[in-house]
């Protein structure tokens, strides 16, 4: 017996094949490439770039070290906050403080990661 499919189904299987061209986009990792990454630290002073490499070991990537030193250095300002996005080309990271604010931070990438400037957001 062949499969009939209603006229409603049509869409349905559509939006489902649609959805799985998505999926190995998806799949990429949100810390981006190798040569991402390289060119990142490649933007940061010597000294800074330096530092990210050494403790960049035991499944610790570039993009992760440097979050956790934004972090460590926005500590100071928002204790208990959690990035939530960064753009490293623009020198803006976006915190979510722990009564769940969000602000945005400008830092600075040549003078050691040091935040500069913050914009509350809502």
């Amino acid at each position: 017996m062949p499969l009939r499919l209603s006229t409603t189904s049509w869409p349905v299987l559509a939006s489902l094949a649609l959805a799985s061209l998505a999926v190995p986009a998806m799949a990429q990792s949100s810390m981006g490439s190798r040569e991402y990454q390289m060119a990142e630290l490649n933007e940061l002073p010597a000294s800074v770039r330096e530092e990210v490499l050494r403790r960049a070991t035991d499944g610790n990537t570039p993009r992760g070290v440097l979050e956790v030193m934004l972090l460590n250095a926005m500590q100071e300002r928002f204790p208990a906050s959690r990035i939530v996005a960064l753009d490293m080309g623009r020198g803006v990271a976006v915190v979510q403080t722990p009564e769940k604010q969000l602000k945005a931070l400008t830092f600075n990438k040549q003078q050691g990661l040091r935040v500069v400037g913050e914009v509350a957001m809502q």
